[in-house]
């Protein structure tokens, strides 16, 4: 199967309804134009020897050309290959030559001459004008890619290390799609504000959108003011947004219940219990969670109102999930360790170095460098990040139990939490504070005494560094590999 199909289906059922609105503009495409928009981009590939399973690029900003593009690389039989607009020119091009990149579909940099006139050709007229067409190479890529009927190569957020690009297939994209609707319930009455990178999160959510008939209104302006009044202009059954958007909109004044929303999931980084209890007091709405690893979809989800509102959930139909502890699935003595998932939406390898997924599975799981536990009613929580783990003396540090924890004290908006070298100790933790605007000087000797009444002494940060922003991904992880240098 190709996931063009899906959207084909759905223009089918569903011709004159809305699929994508830009809020801004409030331009809108409809299922039957996607439709035909998409066929017009892989029609314009094929003329100019674009091919079956080809790495093709699409570099463009939120808005309606990027689904019609998305789409029609995948119906023209190539492998999408999503590259972020912040990236800079010497990281796009390192991405081209990590994962043999054919060509790349997108705007031209701003300033650069126009690429009909450099020889690139462009389409015209239509949701993708001006997006033009760069052949980058021959290369053929690994031989067993072919084999793998790739869909995506997705690049993984490299918060504590390289990122790493996961090859997905169109089988196990649809697989997962198929686990979290059976959850989440989508269909074609939902409304759903989308604010997230379409670069980071494409493969999954959109196409479940797409299939279910729902409506994307994709708001452009993700500050929480523009978004609060979004939600009340168009009322949106669906937020599906970052940690990030959640704490912004839970700092606003409420302006009454969101009753529009069935349905508020935080995704792509954990969520502080901080940042829930102030949406859900802000806002009257119940806030859930999703753990979402690229190697393997959403195989737990949190959908709020119900259970342990601190979890990530039990796993969602068609997923497993174990903890493991040395080489197989054996937790240790409190229940903690590492992360493994097994299910039908694993992704099938890794680009560079090469590596397929079954070289990389314990005893047929997948670990995926998470830290965490199983309550008693088979629910998961997350600790951190197994790489994140800071050592004092042996002892674990997880940097996310310390910043919910900083995040909570009064005057502070955001935190990171990083390893600093000691001569005796091997490493003690350190935070980075943001104090809230306008909320004057921060008591940074109150703060560090609300740290040692509630965690333990080798958990409270040596010092505590006022900064203007905390380093984050285009999803609004914390980047953990920018840690300052070491010191004693």
């Amino acid at each position: 199967m190709n996931l063009a199909d899906v959207l084909r289906a759905s223009a089918d059922r569903y011709a004159d309804r809305p699929v994508v609105t830009d809020v801004a503009s409030a331009r809108c495409l409809t299922y039957a134009e996607l439709a035909r928009e998409a066929e017009r981009v892989s029609a314009f590939l094929a003329a100019h020897g674009v091919g079956r399973h080809q790495r093709v690029g699409l570099r463009a900003e939120n808005g309606l050309g990027y689904l019609p593009a998305a789409f029609g690389i995948l119906a023209a039989g190539a492998c999408l290959t999503p590259i972020a607009g912040h990236l800079t020119p010497a990281e796009t091009a390192e991405l081209i030559q990590d994962v043999d990149l054919n060509a790349w579909l997108g705007f031209p940099e701003a300033g650069a001459p126009a690429d009909d006139a450099r020889g690139a050709p462009v389409l015209r007229g239509g949701a993708c004008a001006g997006f033009a067409l760069r052949d980058t190479g021959e290369a053929a890529g690994p031989v067993e890619f072919r084999e793998l009927d790739p869909a995506f190569i997705r690049f993984t957020s490299g918060t504590t290390g390289a990122s790493k690009g996961v090859v997905l297939s169109h089988d196990a994209t649809l697989a997962r799609v198929d686990a979290a609707d059976r959850v989440l319930r989508f269909g074609p009455d939902d409304r759903i504000l989308w604010v997230l990178p379409l670069a980071y999160h494409f493969a999954v959510t959109i196409v479940a959108y797409v299939r279910a008939g729902a409506h994307i209104l994709m708001c452009p302006d993700a500050r929480p003011a523009a978004m609060l009044d979004a939600i009340h202009r168009l009322r949106p059954t669906v937020l599906y947004a970052s940690p990030l958007h959640f704490d912004r909109l839970g700092r606003l004044e409420s302006r009454g219940r969101l009753e529009s929303v069935r349905v508020a999931l935080s995704t792509s980084a954990p969520l502080a219990s901080a940042v829930r209890e102030r949406f859900e007091s802000q806002h009257g709405l119940p806030l859930g969670q999703a753990y979402g690893i690229i190697e393997a979809g959403l195989p737990c989800i949190n959908p709020g109102g119900a259970g342990r509102a601190e979890s990530l959930g039990r796993p969602v139909p068609g997923y497993e999930v174990t903890i493991l502890s040395g080489a197989g699935p054996h937790p240790g003595p409190d229940g903690t360790g590492e992360i493994a998932v097994r299910g039908p939406g694993l992704f099938s390898a890794y680009y560079r170095p090469w590596r397929r997924r079954d070289d990389l599975l314990v005893g047929g799981w997948f670990p995926t460098g998470d830290v965490g536990w199983l309550d008693e009613d088979g629910a998961l929580h997350l600790s951190g990040r197994k790489k994140a783990v800071i050592l004092v003396a042996g002892l674990k540090v997880f940097p996310e139990e310390v910043e919910a924890c900083i995040d909570r004290f009064p005057g502070v908006a955001a935190s990171r939490v990083f390893a600093r070298s000691h001569e005796r100790l091997g490493e003690v933790p350190c935070a980075q504070i943001v104090p809230e605007p306008d909320g004057g000087d921060l008591d940074l000797e109150s703060l560090a005494a609300h740290c040692a009444r509630l965690l333990s002494p080798h958990k409270v940060p040596v010092e505590f560094t006022p900064v203007d922003a905390i380093a984050r991904t285009s999803g609004g992880k914390v980047l953990r590999r920018l840690a300052p240098g070491a010191t004693r």
